[in-house]
């Protein structure tokens, strides 16, 4: 017997805080039009550090959106992954946190890194888990808490990003027909080093740890970032992770009925659409509304999608992402 995966639900989990770029304009220098022109954003949300909201609370949100929506319990979850870079602890991982928060028993999870292609790799994972006929039903997470590597004089950075959790379940289909079964129908996923460091975090890991601040002048503890080196390389990997996918498939870009893109900045996402041919009408896009929330964004974009009912039965959906690492890649689903 042959085993694929469908997505059967999603969720998101939104933070309590939301800044607008005239909120951000108070505290750095900027201003909306400069952000706006430049980004597409116009506000984003940010955990509420001194209420003691964290990362897990965002999954855990997302997670009883998407078991309500799918009408299913905790415990009819066998696997949880998570693609975060901003877990709550080095130890234990965000996976097992969410399983203790939930009460989930006698299965397991695990946490990857693949920064803003955390949910694409964590769907890539699942889908093989599920072929391989070990799992049944795995719950997936993107999500990530990057103000909390924000340096907020940075005007460069701190305006592009947002937090925010995504969250899909995937159950088992036996023997699935790939030309007409709701199912993942394929994905890939690539890494090309990152050798000129364009988009890092360089401090709290083992190299620098958080509490070596006499290293923090060399490795940087927040985010840093070179635009233009991004802007081309992300470009560049998300057109070939998608047209290396649909040429694989055999199935022609003009059968896709959504792209959903990974959110960083709206002229990236033009453009990505552009070289493939795709019209921008059936983009789905809100990074005006969230900024990029890094592993979060494909997620959430799903859950809006799905709530918004644009998402029918048979849609061919194309998701493209670019991450730091870099890491990109691409998935095609019929919902």
């Amino acid at each position: 017997m042959k085993f694929g995966s469908r997505i059967i639900s999603t969720g998101l989990g939104s933070p309590s805080l939301k800044y607008t770029n005239d909120d951000l304009s108070k505290i750095v220098e900027t201003n909306d039009e400069w952000i706006r022109t430049r980004t597409g954003i116009r506000e984003r949300r940010f955990i509420d550090f001194e209420k003691g909201e964290t990362i897990t609370d965002l999954c855990v949100r997302a997670a009883e959106q998407a078991l309500e929506r799918a009408q299913l319990k905790a415990s009819d979850i066998d696997l949880v992954l998570t693609g975060t870079i901003s877990a709550e602890t080095f130890m234990p991982n965000n996976s097992a946190r969410v399983i203790g928060r939930l009460g989930m028993k006698g299965i397991a999870g695990f946490d990857l890194s693949a920064a803003c292609g955390g949910f694409l790799f964590a769907l890539h994972t699942a889908n093989a888990m599920i072929q391989s006929g070990a799992h049944k039903r795995v719950m997936i997470f993107g999500a990530d808490v990057l103000s909390a590597a924000l340096n907020m004089k940075d005007r460069t950075t701190c305006v592009l990003f947002g937090d925010g959790a995504g969250c899909a379940i995937l159950e088992r289909v036996e023997n699935p027909d790939p030309l007409k079964d709701s199912m993942v129908l394929g994905s890939k996923i690539y890494t090309d080093f990152d050798a000129t460091d364009a988009l890092t975090i360089n401090a709290g890991g083992s190299r620098a740890p958080t509490f070596r601040h006499d290293l923090h002048e060399k490795h940087s503890p927040y985010v840093q970032m070179s635009g233009q080196d991004v802007f081309k390389h992300a470009v560049k990997g998300m057109v070939h992770a998608a047209t290396e996918l649909l040429t694989e498939l055999k199935i022609p870009i003009t059968d896709v009925k959504w792209f959903v893109p990974h959110q960083a900045n709206l002229r990236i996402i033009e453009m990505t659409a552009k070289y493939l041919n795709f019209p921008m009408d059936r983009v789905f896009v809100n990074i005006d509304r969230w900024a990029n929330t890094s592993a979060g964004t494909i997620g959430i974009a799903l859950s809006e999608m799905q709530e918004q009912n644009k998402l029918q039965k048979g849609d061919l959906v194309l998701i493209d992402v670019f991450g730091g690492g870099f890491n990109y890649g691409a998935a095609l689903v019929r919902w």
